[in-house]
């Protein structure tokens, strides 16, 4: 007869079903009693409206343990309160504020006698207006708690997705990144305090910590803060999988994401990145790239590989960003490439290219920019990114290039005082026109 597993599921086997009757009614049992309420489920209705404060106290006597507050914010969707604020035997849970969660579960240790407070309430409306308001509430439910969390508060959009938001902070072995990532979770905590302890937790690379920081990453109703957090700490894991994740963070509402999403995407190997970010702006429109450019450059990242072939595309609304995003690059490869468009911009931005060269701070640049602002027709309309290019180098002999175009240049077009800024950036002094006896020009 086999041992282990096999020999088990032979006593299973020849046991009957009467026989294992009992022991399966009594776990039922026990599972449906360790989720029966010691209190609850009361509704608490805003009844005073328009800002006027609904405040509610309750005193309860239970065993003392491990409990599971439930508030569910509004008995429907539409009827959550606007404000609310909740404590516990005089400690606050939850400041005053507006949450964007249907559910928040508060782990609590109670004694043997226990005092929670709520207060819910309206915004309060512009002077001498009163809109009609709907039915607002807040249900109300304690419970033994069957994991082992305390003094925090858990946001949720469902309720059945509490055992995943705990397993993923309980799944933290380590007991100082578990102190970071109950930080950042805890609704009790200020937005500012929540960012700087995920910030934390990032630095300590535990990989254990990867569920829970996936998880705040994408919950749209977390802290923009806390969320930006979350994405620097899935590049510093460098897990390559969260690429795609972190992609798509780029292009999030808020710019804490985005800069946060650019970050994390910094940190890994160009190889790995780039055909996604090429992909995704290869086919996205101009406001759209415009943000994702923002982000990029924000954060000082510089995915030359990706930027260098987007900028070589014969379509211009795939190219000009590659080449605008490249600005600030001062690696030979960009300048290259950059020094060949300037002599074949072909459907380019010439402009753009100019201002990558000004400010490459590569010395084959100026000869370049020189011997274009020197040509009356290849510098027409560009006199002024001309200017500011050559005057970011720094070489006094651009002095006379720049008083050139300047008298070429029209005193009612912006350009023109461009280039008197680019000519006093360039040599200390104002630009002064001399005149000939008579009031003509030399």
């Amino acid at each position: 007869m086999p041992n282990g597993p096999g020999k088990k599921a032979s006593l299973i086997g020849r046991t009957s079903l009467p026989a294992l009757l009992p022991l399966i009614l009594f776990f039922t049992a026990f599972a449906q009693a360790a989720e029966q309420p010691i209190f609850g489920p009361v509704t608490y209705d805003v009844k005073a409206r328009y800002g006027k404060e609904n405040r509610y106290q309750e005193t309860i006597e239970t065993a003392e343990g491990f409990y599971i507050i439930k508030l569910q914010s509004g008995e429907l969707e539409f009827q959550r309160p606007d404000l609310l604020s909740f404590s516990v035997n005089g400690e606050t849970l939850l400041k005053e504020k507006q949450y964007g969660y249907r559910y928040v579960a508060c782990f609590v240790q109670l004694k043997r006698t226990n005092t929670f407070e709520l207060t819910i309430k309206d915004f309060t409306p512009p002077p001498f207006k009163r809109p009609r308001l709907p039915v607002r509430n807040v249900v109300l439910t304690i419970m033994p708690a069957t994991v082992k969390l305390t003094n925090v508060a858990l946001g949720l959009h469902e309720w059945e997705d509490v055992k995943r938001y705990a397993d993923s902070l309980l799944k933290i072995q380590s007991p100082e990144s578990s102190t970071f990532a109950s930080a950042a979770a805890n609704l009790k905590n200020d937005p500012e305090a929540r960012a700087e302890a995920m910030r934390k937790l990032a630095t300590r690379k535990d990989p254990n910590a990867g569920d829970f920081i996936l998880n705040r990453f994408l919950d749209y109703s977390e802290s923009p803060g806390v969320r930006g957090e979350a994405a620097v700490a899935f590049g510093i894991l460098g897990e390559t999988a969260a690429i795609p994740t972190l992609m798509r963070g780029m292009l999030d509402p808020e710019e804490k994401v985005r800069m946060g999403s650019a970050r994390a995407l910094s940190l890994y190997k160009e190889e790995d990145t780039k055909e996604l970010l090429v992909k995704m702006l290869a086919r996205m429109d101009s406001t759209m790239k415009a943000g994702v450019a923002r982000a990029i450059v924000g954060v000082g990242w510089r995915p030359v590989g990706a930027l260098l072939e987007l900028a070589g595309s014969p379509d211009p609304v795939v190219a000009n960003p590659g080449v605008e995003m490249l600005i600030g690059a001062t690696d030979r490869q960009t300048i290259d490439a950059m020094l060949a468009y300037l002599e074949s911009p072909g459907s380019r931005d010439v402009r753009l290219i100019i201002a990558v060269l000004g400010e490459s701070k590569d010395s084959r640049a100026p000869a370049a920019l020189s011997k274009m602002a020197s040509d009356p027709a290849q510098s027409r309309w560009l006199e002024a990114e001309l200017g500011a290019a050559l005057a970011a180098f720094g070489d006094q002999k651009s002095a006379e290039l720049i008083v050139a175009m300047i008298k070429r240049m029209d005193p009612r077009y912006r350009a023109y005082h461009k280039l008197l800024e680019s000519y006093k950036k360039l040599t200390g002094t104002e630009y002064k026109e001399l005149r000939a006896p008579g009031g003509k020009g030399p």
